[in-house]
């Protein structure tokens, strides 16, 4: 009787080994799962990314070079009266947040702009609708920009899904979008008001359609190709299998041995 109990309970306790056989299968399964999302290494999605990632810091820069009053350069006695209170200057060097007056140069018979001056501010009320359309829209390009590019760089050294990276096409071209509509101050009021006013672009809107530019050929790399993640290749050789091994191996051997595998992959 005692023999026939054991004969019962063995395959009892196999039934139990296979189960956390299996429980262990599925907890090697769950952590490749984590790390195929958060696998961080070099280039795992070849040199494609470091393309628009370059291109997206030059679209950036064209951003940060600017010193807000060098946006236009204005023309027109009445528009210049209206910012500074005087008609002695021949023309301003306009930004969206400041102005920047020319100084003479009795030497040399001529206004010059002295870069290193300071910017001055500009009267509450001289800006309208247009005016403050452009500068939200400025700032919003801004922060779309900032946050693009350094999510970019983050593809140098992780795996991004198929999806987030589509995002990242949309957001660039929507910062491509905002970064335009910064054109909307040369229908302000000091550009097209008063006699002979004109706004002429100058050094910050010419950086500015550069950047737009570049941003919009940043959308089109993204859109354009998904670069899949390379698979992480084993460290030895040895513990690489092929197909029909693995298929020959019992529930328990093909357990450990991704086990052993996982474990050396670190």
């Amino acid at each position: 009787v005692a023999q026939v109990t054991m004969y019962y309970e063995r395959p009892r306790r196999g039934r139990d080994e296979d189960e956390v056989s299996i429980d262990d299968d599925s907890q090697v399964e769950s952590s490749s799962s984590l790390k195929t999302h958060f696998d961080c290494r070099c280039l795992p999605h070849g040199f494609y990314p470091i393309i628009p990632t370059i291109l997206s810091s030059m679209a950036l820069w064209t951003s940060t070079v600017q010193d807000g009053c060098d946006y236009g350069k204005l023309k027109g006695e009445d528009s210049i009266e209206k910012i500074t209170g005087s008609d002695v200057f021949p023309y301003l060097e306009v930004g969206i947040y400041n102005y920047r007056a020319p100084i003479f140069y009795a030497s040399e018979n001529d206004w010059v702009l002295a870069f290193t001056y300071d910017c001055q501010d500009y009267p509450k009320e001289i800006v309208d609708t247009w005016w403050k359309i452009g500068k939200y829209m400025t700032i919003i390009s801004s922060v779309l920009a900032g946050s693009l590019c350094l999510f970019l760089w983050f593809t140098t050294c992780m795996t991004f899904s198929k999806r987030t990276w589509r995002f990242c096409a949309v957001e660039s071209l929507f910062a491509a979008l905002c970064r335009a509509g910064s054109f909307f101050f040369f229908l302000t009021s000091i550009c097209n008001d008063g006699i002979g006013s004109e706004c002429l672009f100058a050094f910050g809107s010419k950086v500015d359609i550069l950047g737009i530019f570049l941003w919009l050929v940043v959308g089109c790399l993204l859109l354009g190709h998904y670069p899949n993640p390379k698979l992480r290749k084993a460290l030895e050789d040895d513990t690489v299998q092929s197909e029909e091994e693995m298929a020959n191996l019992q529930p328990r051997q093909l357990s450990t041995q991704r086990r052993n595998i996982q474990a050396q992959r670190g």
